[in-house]
Order: C-alpha cells, then structure tokens, then sequence
C-alpha cells in the first residue's frame, strides 16, 4: 500500500515539472533570415565565351523564387521573344534559362534580373544578378554613365528604359519608334544614375524611354523620352543626362460629336489656341463660337441655326493643321443661359463669372460692386472669349464683406438671351490667414523667366514673368506645402514648352528651389534662387 502511494506521488512530481516546462513559452524558431541565396555554381559559367547553349542552369543555396519577373528582366541586346525561366509560382533551389531565339555571332548578351531572384522564406532579393555571355571569342568590357531628370517635374521617374541605338550607315531617328535597340538597361525603382556595362566600341544615340507598355519603342502619346543631342562615344568618361519629357503631340482632331442642339465638342490632342471650323455645306452657319472646356482637350464649337440634317461634313484648320470630319446629328436638349462664380472671393484674386454658354458681351452700366456699408467702388471687368470667362476685378480689403449686383440685361450670351437680376456675395479673410513669399533671383542671364509657386502635385499656385533679378513679392498664399521653380522662357510665349525628338529641341530649362517650404499662417517666408 506504502509502495503504491509512493508511486503515485512520483507520477505526480513528475506531470507537474513537464507541465511547468511547458509552460515556460513557445520556440522561438531561430533568428529572421535575412542573408541572400547564395550561387553555387552556373552551368555554362557566368561570363562565357564562345557561347552555344540554349539552356542555362543556376544553382542556389537555398530555395528561391521569381518574384515581378515580367518587370525586371532586362536582355540586352533585345531578343525578340523573351528567354522562358522557370520556376514561376514555385519554389526551387534550381533556376533554369531556356533561349528560344537564335543569337547572333559576335555579340555578348547581359540578361540583368534586377532584384527579381528571391528566397522561398523571407525574400530576401538576390541584388542585380547579372548572366553575361558572349557568342564570341571575348566580352564585351566597356561602360557608359549617366543618370535620369525630369524636365519639369522635380522628381524622376522609376522603371525608366536606357536605350542605346548604334549609329551607322543603316540608323535613323524613327528607329526609337521602331526598335529594338542595340542596348538596354533599366533603372529600375531605386535608381537615378545607372552604368551601362558590356558594351561595343562605337558611336551611339542614347535615348531613356519612360513606358507603358515595355516593348522598347517610344509612343509620343503615352510616354516619356530623354535623349542626348549629340552622339556619344564608347569608351567615354562622360557622365550623360537623360532629361525626361512629355511630348507635345502635334495638334489633331480625334473626333467631334454633336452634344446640344447647337453644340458640337471637338475633342483634341496637342495644343489647340483656337480652331477655325466650317461646314463643306455652303450658308449652313449663320453665327459660331469657339470655347474651351476646363481641364479638358477638349473645344466647344457653338453654332446657329438649328441643323435640320442627319450629319453633316466639317472642314477646321488651325495654323499649319488642317482636316476634316463627318458628324452624326442627333435630337439634342437646348443649352440655357445659367451664369455662376467660379471660386470664392479671395484677397488676392478677382471675382470670375462663367456660363453655360458663350458670353457675347456685357453692359458695365448694369454691374455694381458694393461694400458692407454699400458704398459702391471703382471695378474693372475683361472678358476671355476663349475660356468664356467674365473677370470682375476691384481693390479688396481683409475681413470686408462685398456684393456684386448683375441688374437684368448685363450679360448678353451667344444666342441673344439676357440673365435677370444676379447678386454674388464674398467675405474676405484676414491677412493673417494668408502667408506671404518674397523670392529673389539671382546671377540670372537668360531672360525671361517664369517665377512659378507650385503645389506637390505640380499644380501652378501663382506665377510671375521675371525680366531681371530682384525681388518678386508673392502674397497673400494659402497656407500649406510649396515648390519654387523657375522655367527659362526661351521662346518669350509665357509658358514652359516641352522638347521635340526628330527636331533635335530640348525641353526649356526649369530651375527648382531644392527643398519643400512649409507655408503657415501669418508667416512670411523669402528664398533666393540662383539662375545660371
């Protein structure tokens, strides 16, 4: 009996002590791994010459996967279908590189996987593993340098295409339309400067391409391109500007449809100041009008009378453009007269009227512009027939509540109708409310120069043309986040121009104040800017 009990107690002593270790937390399962995978050996090796194979396989440490693939892989020089590497969507501690294409003589060949070679547990990246090889007796050593800028915008873009054509008896600058080139690289999402390597002696074009569609040719309506106007020399210890930019397209109509009974849209590209439309149909006009829709390509053509067709032909030139377009007319609403403020009233804006159709003229007589104790004050008025925009500009005082009177007949639209009685009400805020910026150029020699006061998204604020240094007052700014950049006004239009591929135009030179300025309320913040 003593016998049993004591063992009973021992089973007891020991249940407790395992359960207590149990208790004691759960495994911890080692440190985080965060070393790469490792190459163990490449078959053919790395750096090859007198290459042949059309399959190569790379052996890891550890299991590793392809991560953004389709992105990262850069081959260059271009093949015309992409080499198949597996595995995809698993994991192997074996990579395996299948060439479909034929490769040609003499040529080394750089497939760059950027960060896309991952571990299986962590992913951590494998950084730039780069598979180079040539079909001839040596690879191909020499380097070119560089780095990417953005011609207006104060940041460059990521994923930008660095592309070099090489330049002999068969080159011509349609060829970045075309493709491919000779060589390729890509800088990925960490880099703005980037090394070309494994390149040919020679006289080359180097253009960086910003794309959608990675096919390694430029489309000048959706991307980017930089170029270099000079020809570059391999071997060179230059370093090479690519300063990306948004083309201009040339101006053309993409289409025009009938929208209101006396409205047609003429939708755009390029820069459109104005269009001169008629119809092929002779006396079928009796009256037009041209606007602009807001943020938008796209132009508001106004006619009268009603057309009583099913379509009808246009013919529109603008400058050296011209063409023309068929339009279906369909039974369409009749636009009325409503006219609205654009904006609320600010000290340092003046108070800005639209209308839902064109404004033909107004009658100053039928305007007042009254204070909070109806004292009636001096204004003047301006009318944009493009923007169909009516400004009304008076001298402003902070915390002042103002009225502005529009008696019947003041405003005449396109098709003769009158508004009635209109009343537009505005309060000023205090100066405190605002902040204030007073810029100084400096060393300038190019002018003019447009001051510009833009918003992280790029948005212009307010602007000023610059005809000399000094000082440029800024005032009365809504508090919050500002960029100061200036645009070297080569051509005199008042406006940043952007550059032209086959005619060999840079971009006009923007010059950026290099850090963000916090603008706060009540503050007054002075910058110099130094211009070359």
């Amino acid at each position: 009996m003593k016998k049993t009990f004591f063992n009973i107690a021992i089973v007891l002593c020991i249940t407790i002590l395992v359960v207590r270790c149990a208790k004691r937390g759960n495994p911890t399962g080692g440190p985080i791994d965060e070393e790469p995978p490792v190459i163990l050996r490449a078959y053919p090796d790395n750096y090859s010459v007198n290459f042949k194979a059309q399959e190569i396989e790379i052996t890891f440490d550890e299991y590793v996967k392809l991560q953004d693939l389709q992105k990262q892989l850069v081959v260059s020089p271009p093949l015309k279908n992409r080499p198949i590497v597996t595995p995809q969507g698993s994991a192997s501690k074996k990579m395996t590189i299948t060439i479909t294409d034929t490769l040609a003589p003499n040529t080394t060949y750089t497939l760059n996987f950027g960060q896309s070679i991952v571990d299986n547990n962590e992913s951590n990246p494998y950084p730039f593993f780069k598979y180079v090889f040539s079909t001839g007796t040596y690879i191909d050593s020499l380097k070119l340098k560089g780095k990417i800028t953005d011609a207006l915008n104060y940041k460059a873009d990521d994923y930008v295409n660095v592309l070099l054509y090489k330049m002999d008896e068969e080159y011509t600058d349609s060829l970045v339309f075309k493709g491919p080139p000779l060589y390729v690289l890509n800088t990925l999402d960490s880099l703005k400067t980037f090394t070309m390597e494994n390149l040919a002696a020679g006289e080359y074009r180097l253009v960086g391409i910003k794309e959608e569609n990675s096919d390694l040719k430029f489309n000048p309506r959706t991307d980017k391109i930089g170029y270099v106007t000079k020809s570059v020399t391999i071997p060179s210890d230059e370093v090479y500007e690519l300063k990306m930019f948004q083309p201009e397209l040339d101006p053309a109509v993409k289409k025009i449809t009938h929208e209101a009974k006396t409205k047609l849209y003429v939708a755009y590209t390029g820069k459109l100041d104005s269009l001169n439309v008629v119809s092929q149909e002779k006396d079928l006009f009796t009256k037009t009008r041209i606007t602009k829709l807001e943020d938008n390509d796209t132009l508001q053509f106004w006619f009268q009378p009603v057309i009583e067709m099913d379509s009808i032909f246009l013919d529109f030139n603008y400058k050296d453009f011209e063409g023309s377009k068929k339009v279906t007319i369909k039974e369409r609403f009749t636009d009325s007269l409503i006219v609205k403020k654009q904006r609320d009233l600010s000290l340092s804006g003046p108070l800005v009227l639209t209308a839902s159709t064109p404004i033909d003229a107004f009658d100053l007589s039928k305007f007042k512009v009254i204070d909070k104790d109806s004292i009636a004050l001096e204004f003047d008025a301006r009318l944009d027939e493009l923007k169909n925009e009516l400004t009304i500009d008076f001298e402003k005082d902070e915390m002042q509540r103002y009225k502005v009177e529009v008696l019947p007949g003041a405003i005449i639209d396109f098709y003769g109708k009158t508004t009635d009685t209109l009343a537009f009400n505005g309060t000023t805020r205090s100066t405190s409310d605002y902040g204030n910026m007073e810029i100084t150029l400096s060393t300038g020699t190019k002018w003019p120069a447009i001051i510009q006061i833009v918003k992280e998204d790029l948005n212009v604020v307010r602007q000023q043309i610059a005809r000399e240094n000094g000082v440029y007052a800024f005032e009365n700014l809504d508090p919050g986040n500002y960029l100061i950049r200036v645009i070297y006004d080569a051509n005199a239009n008042g406006r940043y121009d952007t550059g032209k591929f086959l005619k060999g135009l840079q971009p006009e030179e923007v010059v950026y104040l290099p850090q963000l300025i916090t603008l706060q309320a009540n503050w007054d913040v002075r910058e110099t800017v130094i211009l070359k």
